[in-house]
């Protein structure tokens, strides 16, 4: 909003600063001082900008006021502020323009108006023109460039575009005010063409040397958090594409999304201009604001399946609105979408990732084997459905061409690399297929689990078809039995025991507390010497992993191999048995939540990355070409977790997903995307803000527990007492069997009812305390944003209010001391 500010201030600045002068007279006193038109245009010029830089100096308590409320991001105020004196210093010298053409001050405030609106608004008509047409007149007004100085992005376009503006307003300031020295008509016509001949050159020259400029892309990210700088890798990726083939990216996003995508939708419009501003001619961008039931919102369905998402929004007052956050990505006939960006996907990640899909015609080829697990999907005997793909699969699609592989005959389809899901679910013959290829040398990754918690009958300790429902068993085809899945393991260098799984102590989320220590979470503070190997690539820089009922592996004592343990547990853990975890029941089995736990202080290695060593250093060659990457469960990149990366829940920030594809990319040798997978991007917050409405969340949250807990003893209470009403009958000796029966049934009847009763009111009561606690609630959050929004505006002017005052005494005093005593008035 601040170009829409200054479309007010600088003409009330400006106004008055020729018109006055020739209205009163003193231009003429002024001119016939010994300075050029040059330099009383630039004097006037300065003077207004020291003005005007005071003013903003004043505006700085504003920074104040977020510094109260939160940590704000110091370089992101600085690059904020220097856009402020960009646009100011711009504006002032086109009211100097206006002020010049007219003796009338008012009229020469509307003049500034009108002139400074023309580089406000001049991108508002863009819709009514084609889309590229559009953005290049855009690129005329003052919102395009000073967007990347709101964002804390210096950029030497903008700089350049405010400096061309400076430039050609004072140069129309000289040539109007040395008008006075045309004396005959003919001179007058002959000096006013040839000027309007050098304003024309000089803008167009201005224009041409900004178009130059701004494909040399020269910017500076100041932020403190570095928001809005692009990696190494991505400005590799986008140096690499073809100037024959550009990238068109469309995104159609909300102008106001509700809070808790905001940050999404800011690092979305930041990487989209830094790539947009980076790649020049190779992408071009375009940014279309989409509401519903809008053309954009209909193009967006239409041609690219893009479709709004409902976000329920808690911010004083609880509402339900629709979000758009899709990019389209398309490059000749190959096309790529990004529906919604949910709120943990990593954005600049995501966008290069997309642009290489469609701008590469060559991709990898990831083969996936058949197994019991099913991540292709198939048809399950026990449900008689069809199950979905897991989405890991669509994970793998979005960079690599992925084909599904049976492992029944050799594996011979030209693969750049193999993933085994459940190997332990293969039959002999299909193990020995999947060790001959992966001995040859080709690239696999192995997940192996001892408890599938997806299907606790595909666990390896348990033979084929010895889960699941008794009566439906007989019925589903019968399979040939499982391999020996530890063997297969043993050969290729990695020890493993089928029947145990771990455990861990280590949980960093107390809000979590109540999950089994079979739930293992892996991160920095877990004791372990390394918990995640730096010195690789797919593991360094990893934060945290969660794991559902892993297993552990460790390097065949006798086997050559190059065993680099990845991911590895705490001290504090130990293992347990599969009998000890499982319950059997008559029509299925289940997991034993407290299962008795002894620590071993020892740390497990988790997931490993094996290799073969020299040839000439082996007494077995058929290892020397090993390239293996084995993980000790299934679970960790299943669809839940899927859902807890895509709702981007703050404490909850698994690298499960990220540590996976980085296996697969070491595995067949692509690193492009390793390093922007592990990049987090953080925004500063009004910390404040959020502490003092979190903690009426959590009262809130007391007092429903405590409704819960007092409704609870009250009906405890009554339950009591029917009971007690209930004992008394049966211990009477005075009435005979029959009797005791009837008086307990009418008891039981007349209680029953009296305890709905009571019941019900109880719930009512309960309600209604719930109810007034989300009341009290929502009542103390708008009294912090009231209070917030006072202090907002009453604070910034407080500065310059007293800075007045001052002078005003300092004046009111000295005025006084120059008074003859005699001459003052007696009050």
């Amino acid at each position: 909003y601040f170009p829409f500010l200054l479309l007010f201030f600088i003409p009330a600045l400006t106004m008055s600063v020729w018109a006055e002068e020739r209205k009163q007279g003193t231009d003429e006193l002024l001119l016939t001082l010994p300075a050029t038109d040059l330099e009383i245009t630039l004097g006037k010029y300065l003077a207004l900008v020291g003005v005007y830089s005071a003013s903003l100096l004043l505006s700085l308590s504003h920074v104040i006021v977020l510094a109260f409320l939160g940590s704000p991001d110091v370089g992101l105020m600085f690059g904020n502020y220097v856009g402020y004196w960009l646009i100011g210093a711009a504006l002032l010298s086109v009211g100097m323009l206006a002020s010049m053409l007219t003796k009338n001050i008012t009229v020469a405030f509307v003049l500034g108006a009108v002139f400074s609106s023309f580089f406000i608004f001049i991108d508002s008509p863009q819709a009514a023109f084609t889309e590229v047409f559009g953005k290049s007149i855009s690129a005329l007004g003052m919102f395009t460039h000073f967007r990347d100085f709101s964002q804390g992005v210096i950029s030497l376009t903008g700089i350049l575009y405010f400096l061309s503006i400076v430039i050609v307003a004072l140069y129309l300031n000289v040539a109007i005010l040395g008008a006075r020295h045309w004396k005959a008509r003919q001179v007058k016509f002959g000096m006013a063409s040839h000027y309007t001949v050098r304003a024309l050159a000089l803008l167009i020259a201005a224009i041409s040397l900004n178009s130059i400029v701004a494909h040399a892309a020269l910017r500076l990210d100041v932020t403190s958090e570095g928001l809005h700088s692009l990696s190494e890798r991505t400005k590799a990726l986008l140096s690499e594409l073809s100037d024959d083939r550009p990238v068109l990216i469309q995104a159609f996003i909300s102008p106001n999304p509700p809070k808790e995508f905001v940050e999404t939708k800011a690092n979305l419009l930041s990487f989209l201009t830094e790539i947009d501003a980076l790649a020049g001619d190779k992408v071009q961008v375009l940014i279309h604001e989409t509401e519903q039931y809008t053309q954009e919102a209909r193009d967006a369905r239409d041609k690219f399946d893009i479709n709004s998402r409902s976000a329920l929004t808690v911010s004083g007052q609880t509402g339900e609105t629709e979000v758009y956050l899709g990019v389209a990505f398309t490059c000749g006939a190959r096309e790529d979408v990004i529906p919604f960006f949910e709120r943990g996907l990593p954005v600049e990640y995501s966008l290069t990732r997309s642009i290489r899909t469609v701008a590469q015609t060559d991709r990898k080829k990831i083969g996936v084997m058949t197994t019991e697990a099913k991540i292709f999907g198939g048809f399950d005997f026990q449900t008689y459905q069809s199950s979905p793909p897991w989405p890991v699969v669509e994970e793998l699609r979005k960079q690599y061409e992925v084909t599904q592989v049976s492992s029944k005959e050799p594996i011979t389809e030209e693969l750049d690399g193999l993933l085994v899901a459940l190997p332990s679910s293969l039959t002999q013959p299909e193990m020995d297929n999947l060790k001959a290829y992966i001995q040859a040398g080709n690239p696999t990754m192995l997940l192996i689990d001892p408890v599938p918690t997806f299907d606790i009958a595909l666990s390896p300790a348990l033979p084929r078809g010895s889960g699941g429902n008794p009566f439906t068993r007989n019925q589903q085809p019968q399979k040939d039995p499982k391999g020996n899945v530890m063997q297969l393991l043993a050969e290729l260098g990695v020890q493993w025991n089928v029947g145990a799984s771990l455990w861990d102590a280590y949980n960093p989320h107390p809000d979590l507390a109540h999950l089994p220590l079979e739930i293992v979470f892996v991160g920095r503070g877990n004791e372990a010497p390394e918990p995640f190997n730096d010195s690789h690539p797919a593991s360094s820089g990893l934060q945290e992993l969660a794991l559902l009922y892993p297993g552990m592996i460790q390097k065949s004592p006798q086997a050559a191999v190059d065993f680099v343990p990845l991911v590895t547990s705490g001290p504090a853990s130990g293992s347990h048995s599969f009998q000890q975890l499982i319950q059997r029941g008559f029509f299925s089995m289940s997991i034993n939540r407290n299962p008795r736990r002894v620590s071993d202080s020892l740390s497990y290695t988790l997931a490993a990355h094996i290799r073969g060593l020299p040839a000439d250093s082996l007494s077995d060659t058929t290892l020397s070409k090993l390239n293996m990457m084995v993980i000790a469960d299934l679970d960790f990149i299943s669809q839940q977790f899927f859902q807890i990366r895509n709702m981007g829940i703050q404490n909850l920030n698994f690298d499960n997903i990220t540590f996976f594809l980085n296996g697969i990319d070491i595995l067949v040798g692509d690193s492009s995307f390793i390093d922007l997978r592990k990049k987090r991007v953080t925004h500063r917050t009004l910390t404040t803000v959020e502490a003092q409405t979190r903690s009426f969340y959590e009262a809130r949250i007391a007092g429903e527990k405590n409704a819960e807990s007092e409704a609870g003893a009250a009906l405890a209470e009554a339950q009591s007492r029917l009971n007690a009403k209930v004992a008394e009958v049966t211990s009477r000796i005075d009435l005979d069997q029959q009797t005791k029966q009837i008086m307990l049934q009418n008891l039981q009847e007349v209680e029953n009812r009296r305890f709905e009763q009571i019941k019900l009111t109880i719930e009512a009561q309960k309600e209604a305390q719930i109810q007034r606690s989300k009341e009290n609630m929502e009542l103390e959050i708008k009294t912090i944003q009231s209070r917030i929004k006072t202090l907002a505006v009453a604070i910034p002017p407080a500065p310059a209010l007293l800075f007045g005052l001052f002078v005003f005494i300092r004046r009111r005093k000295r005025e006084r001391e120059s008074i003859i005593e005699a001459r003052r008035m007696r009050g």
